[in-house]
């Protein structure tokens, strides 16, 4: 039988609401304590309600509660040191990153300005003399790039270009398999 949705609004009625809080409180007490147990966490409740005139407490040991909270303070503020310098770390590889980044547009920047130049050079635009002496070891650069990607394009062209061609291929491949068939 399935439950209906509780309406989470004040309880009026003062017998309901102290029966609500006294259900509600055993239920969160043995909550604590199962995930205490199944999942080896120290968890403490501590529960102040008005009417009672004693606090929920587990678990019942004092020195328990005083170990567990203990710990908490302990741990929160290593924690919050922890946090303080992983944030930090963060922020010092994303400056890094930022720099590589800026560093690498710099980079692509510089190479688009001396692929202009080269090809204001070859169009006349301007003339070698005009280049500053310092762009002139990356000027040699993009030409040899350039030239090595001639030189790679036309061996690909004179492969392709070969005096068999694609029609002598197959006309070999048609006759050796006639040659097998006949065999």
């Amino acid at each position: 039988m399935a439950r209906k949705k509780v309406k989470l609004a004040f309880i009026e009625n003062a017998t309901s609401r102290k029966a609500t809080s006294s259900k509600r409180t055993k239920g969160l007490v043995k909550k604590t304590q199962e995930l205490s147990v199944l999942c080896d966490i120290d968890a403490c409740a501590i529960i102040f309600a008005k009417d009672a005139q004693v606090p929920v407490v587990w678990p019942s040991s004092e020195a328990e509660i005083k170990r567990i909270i203990s710990n908490y303070r302990d741990n929160s503020d290593m924690y919050q040191l922890q946090r303080q310098l992983d944030q930090q770390s963060l922020s010092e590889v994303n400056v890094i990153k930022t720099e590589e980044k800026v560093e690498r547009i710099q980079r692509k920047n510089r190479d688009l300005q001396i692929e202009n130049m080269v090809t204001d050079i070859m169009t006349g635009k301007s003339t070698i003399e005009q280049v500053d002496p310092c762009d002139l070891s990356d000027l040699i650069l993009v030409l040899e790039n350039r030239m090595k990607s001639v030189q790679h394009r036309l061996k690909v062209f004179g492969k392709n270009s070969n005096p068999r061609s694609q029609g002598d291929r197959t006309m070999e491949a048609s006759t050796s398999g006639a040659n097998h068939t006949s065999q």
